[in-house]
């Protein structure tokens, strides 16, 4: 049984060696052994890191004997768009878990020691346990695609400022707020990959594609793919 557990436990570097030995919930356990290219950490019900694997340890610099033991919030300390602290005590996914409810994912800027500030998407999924829940952090880099979004921002600002008729500037308002995994699902549809070819390339299930797809067609009001990627060139979301 030690032998199976250090397995699960992967990446993790032991935390005995903080000198707070860890023993995880079995249904945690189960999902640290799951495949998964996102960054993985785990937060106790007591906001306490219990396990930081060694993705999280490429993407933030951080090792794990430093975090483990030590308060999520301190840690990770995730800002919001505009510089406001989006990691604190009594954090929203937390009080979500406690009431039974599932957190949805969401975007956060993050400081790394190898490039600074970073934008990460992150996913948490709820682990019911007798102390309370453990919350699993499933988190992924998305700089790429906020600067790629500030970038198109940047050009309509800078093609209204030189004069340009205002017909052919995209009115802001008219560019919708998409997330940064629906960019990725829209700029791979912009050049003609299927539903089969972003769900490989995204390591995502065509169902979980399909559902990005309804949601892009919902959010620029198009009734097809190739109206949904007409008017996101129109808005500056795709190259024309």
């Amino acid at each position: 049984m030690e032998a199976a557990l250090k397995i699960l436990h992967g990446g993790r570097h032991d935390a005995e060696k903080t000198g707070d030995a860890v023993e995880l919930p079995q249904a945690v356990e189960a999902l640290l052994a799951a495949r998964t290219v996102d960054a993985v950490f785990v937060v106790d019900p007591e906001y306490r890191i219990v396990h930081w694997d060694a993705r999280a340890e490429s993407l933030t610099g951080l090792l794990s004997e430093e975090v483990i033991g030590k308060p999520c919030y301190e840690t990770v300390s995730g800002k919001c768009g505009d510089g406001g602290s989006f990691c604190a005590r009594e954090c929203s996914a937390m009080r979500m878990a406690r009431a039974g409810q599932a957190s949805p994912g969401y975007d956060m800027r993050i400081f790394t020691r190898s490039s600074g500030k970073r934008w990460v998407n992150v996913s948490i999924l709820s682990v019911d346990a007798e102390e309370g829940p453990y919350l699993v952090h499933l988190v992924r880099d998305v700089q790429e695609a906020h600067e790629t979004l500030e970038m198109a921002r940047g050009l309509i600002r800078l093609t209204s400022e030189r004069g340009v008729p205002a017909k052919m500037v995209p009115d802001p308002r008219d560019v919708p707020a998409l997330t940064p995994r629906q960019l990725e699902v829209l700029e791979l549809l912009g050049v003609g990959k299927s539903v089969r070819e972003i769900g490989t390339e995204l390591y995502l299930s065509q169902a979980t594609v399909r559902n990005h797809v309804r949601s892009l067609l919902q959010a620029l009001g198009a009734h097809s793919q190739l109206e949904a990627l007409a008017k996101a060139r129109k808005v500056g979301l795709l190259a024309g």
